[in-house]
């Protein structure tokens, strides 16, 4: 890279913007000497670290960077023996300490952005150094009166000395004698002495010392001879009280000398802060993001802007270079564009490569060149006594020395400034050396033969700058795979040129640039018919999507409401069946002691079986269920079980798993009831073998329900009652949160019902409130 690319694509004048975001004097020249980072894993280290302070920022308030300071050049002061830093200086050091403190302080609380962190978790935290300097120097940048004994004492001693004088100059003021002497009944001071402003009449009334006059010569200014000695004492102890300072600030300067490499850390680290707090500040100003670097070099930009250009007057440019080709030749009119197009590229990657935020979209990627070179602009020298054409074949040859495979070149009207043949010849050449240098090129121009060149080489994608004829003015939106038409003519008939004159200029045009102008116009032709087939096909898709989901929704809509139906009817019938079940069992209680109608009981059981198992399958085959987790059998056939509908126990006959259902025998009954209807029971013996230590560590005395749905919140309950049942708990809490209180409603109803429970009560305070209800067990 060179300083001449830097001018032509205004890179320095960016640093200078940048720079004004710099809260600290020596960073300004930093940022002035900014250059690309040379290797590709520190510039994304350096801008991961940026990205996480620029969100720090942004969401979280960042922290106060008023008063930031080089305190690193004040700790260099400190080094000689014998001198002290001045109050300013200390307090300097001190508020920096605090700042960088702070905001280490907050960094860790956030508990996230990880690269920030993780480059300062090695610097100190130096509250000794700030206490020592606290003790001593109050906020108005003041030594305290308790920074030492001494200095307390003499300053007590000052103010005392300081009332008498006052009471002396009142007594004076009071005497009838010298009513007409004072100019103002006030105490002033000249040269450190207490004094009085005397009317030049009646200066000597007042027997005393004149120190000084006023500029009217009207006034005079007195020490009274009754003040000189209380004026001398005050003067000696001024004297003391210097002397003691300077001991003070000599003991602070001490302790810094010996903390100066601790010191100078955080120094550097308020220096970095400050550097990421401008770039940061500056890409949220700009509207700009953290780009992604690649290290393919490809350049592609999505919605790129020029920094230089109000938001609201640009057109951003999205294209895409070094991927599919690596030349890229844009063509079109003057003043269409093209330089602002070829400035963007370089600039935003100059910025990139420099650790700098860019205006564009968050998709932008930046290869990682190690060379950005250009060519812009109007580069006549007088002082060298060079052309035009000169200064460019100059600034060319320069390049096309120093270009390498991951080079961005950047050239504006490549062949310009001379004979058009011979330009147009020049610049193909210069475009096919480059191309077989591989390096990746963005180049304007606005001769036919190179545009007809680039449209029919490999490796090269042509663009324009579109035009509006109409307006005769340009749109500045780039047109990829379209190259540019020469409107010249167009323009100068629209602005009123005569046919004869236009048609005489198209005479002189030659076949060959006759045929590559209408090859463009062809080309740009179809590019237009196919955007607006484009337009179409969008739209005609929109409108089928739009379709498609209105009848989605209304056929969801439809299904939802069948199966709310056929749910509410399956689950009408399944409670029907239910309560025949238990009128069932109750009629059975009712006649087992007579053995003729045992046979009889069990017919109608087993009909009831029957059809309460018909009335499930066919719910289930209407009504859609969601999948279900395989559930967990943790009884076989033979074990002992609870019925809860019965209220009775059983026995288990059969599992059949996939219909979680389970056949029991209860007395001479023999049912298929739900995995949802049982609860295992387990032997006492058992029980014997797990200790209350292990069942407790494997469940909690209080359940979270918060947005869970009262069912679900219900179901979740009632198991975890029954594990704390199982480990002795006496009191559980359970959390349902205040929200609406619908949960909380829902949750009090079951507890009155529970057989669980013996009593229950709000949560106090400490306890959670309205969010929490405290249940006590049986």
């Amino acid at each position: 890279m060179n300083e001449h690319s830097y001018k032509v694509l205004e890179f320095d004048k960016l640093k200078g913007v940048l720079a004004e975001y710099s809260a600290i004097e020596e960073n300004h020249y930093k940022i002035m000497s900014l250059t690309p980072f040379k290797d590709y894993s520190s510039l994304n280290r350096e801008l991961d670290i940026l990205r996480d302070f620029t969100d720090f920022v942004k969401y979280d308030g960042g922290f106060e960077t008023a008063g930031m300071k080089d305190i690193c050049k004040m700790t260099e002061k400190s080094q000689l023996i014998g001198t002290y830093l001045e109050v300013e200086d200390l307090w300097d050091i001190n508020y920096n300490l605090r700042i960088f403190r702070t905001f280490k302080n907050k960094l860790e609380d956030l508990g996230k952005y990880r690269e920030l962190r993780e480059y300062f978790k090695d610097i100190p935290l130096l509250r000794s150094v700030e206490d020592i300097i606290n003790k001593s120097i109050d906020n108005n940048k003041e030594i305290k009166d308790d920074a030492s004994l001494d200095l307390r004492d003499i300053r007590l001693r000052q103010k005392t000395l300081g009332m008498n004088i006052k009471r002396k100059f009142d007594e004076l003021f009071e005497m009838s004698q010298f009513a007409n002497a004072f100019q103002e009944r006030i105490v002033t001071e000249r040269d450190g002495r207490s004094v009085v402003p005397v009317k030049a009449d009646f200066k000597g009334l007042i027997k005393g010392i004149e120190h000084d006059r006023s500029a009217s010569g009207q006034t005079v200014f007195i020490e009274p001879l009754s003040i000189v000695a209380l004026n001398n004492k005050m003067r000696e102890f001024e004297t003391k009280e210097k002397e003691e300072i300077r001991k003070i600030l000599l003991r602070i300067t001490e302790h810094v000398r010996n903390n100066r490499a601790e010191i100078d850390m955080v120094g550097k680290a308020i220096l970095y802060l400050d550097m990421l707090n401008a770039r940061a500040s500056f890409g949220i100003e700009k509207n700009c993001v953290i780009p992604n670097i690649n290290n393919r070099e490809i350049l592609s930009l999505v919605d790129a802007r020029h920094p230089f250009i109000p938001e609201d007057k640009i057109v951003p440019l999205s294209f895409e270079i070094g991927k599919d080709y690596g030349t890229l030749l844009i063509t079109g009119p003057n003043t269409g564009g093209k330089t602002v197009a070829l400035k963007t590229a370089g600039l935003l990657t100059l910025m990139a490569l420099s650790g700098i935020p860019i205006p564009a979209h968050e998709h932008t990627s930046i290869g990682f060149f190690t060379g950005v070179f250009a060519d812009i602009g109007d580069e006549q020298s007088i002082e060298q006594s060079l052309s035009s054409f000169s200064a460019h074949l100059k600034n060319i040859q320069h390049i096309l020395d120093n270009v390498t495979k991951s080079s961005l070149v950047l050239l504006d009207e490549l062949g310009s400034g001379t004979d058009p043949i011979e330009g147009s010849a020049f610049a193909m050449a210069v475009i096919d050396y480059l191309k077989d240098k591989k390096c990746k090129s963005i180049i304007t121009t606005h001769y036919s033969e190179v545009k007809a060149h680039g449209y029919n080489e490999e490796g090269i994608e042509t663009a324009s700058m579109e035009f509006d004829v109409n307006t005769l003015s340009p749109t500045y939106k780039l047109l990829l795979g379209i190259p540019g038409e020469s409107n010249a003519l167009t323009i100068a008939k629209r602005l009123g040129v005569s046919e004869e004159v236009i048609t005489k200029a198209k005479s002189y045009i030659s076949d060959d640039n006759k045929k590559i102008e209408k090859m463009i116009t062809n080309i740009k032709e179809k590019a237009d018919e196919l955007d607006i087939l484009k337009e179409q096909v969008e739209f005609l898709k929109a409108k089928a999507k739009e379709d498609r989901d209105e009848y989605a929704e209304k056929l969801r809509v439809l299904e939802k409401e069948k199966n709310e139906i056929l749910k509410t009817a399956y689950e009408k019938a399944d409670t029907m069946m239910k309560e025949m079940q238990a009128k069932a069992v109750a009629l059975v209680d009712k006649i087992q002691k007579e053995e003729n109608k045992k046979e009889d009981i069990k017919k109608v059981q087993k009909s009831l079986n029957m059809l309460r198992s018909a009335l499930q399958d066919d719910k289930k085959k209407t009504v859609p269920d969601k999948p279900k987790i395989a559930r967990k059998v943790d009884y076989k056939r033979g074990d002992k079980i609870f019925v809860n509908s019965l209220n009775q126990f059983a026995t288990v006959l059969k599992i059949n798993k996939n219909k979680e259902t389970v056949q029991v025998q209860a007395g001479i009954l023999k049912l298929e009831v739900s995995m949802d209807d049982i609860k295992v029971v387990k032997e006492k013996a058992k029980k014997q073998y797990t200790s209350v230590s292990v069942n407790r560590s494997s469940v909690r005395n209080e359940i979270d329900l918060r947005g869970k749905m009262v069912d679900e919140a219900i179901f979740e309950l009632e198991t975890y009652l029954d594990r704390a049942m199982m480990n002795s708990y006496s009191e559980v809490y359970v959390i349902h949160g205040k929200g609406t209180g619908a949960l909380r409603e829902g949750i009090l109803d079951y507890l009155k019902t529970c057989r669980y429970v013996k009593e229950y009560r709000i949560g106090g305070h400490g306890e959670g409130g309205l969010g929490c209800t405290v249940v006590t067990l049986k």
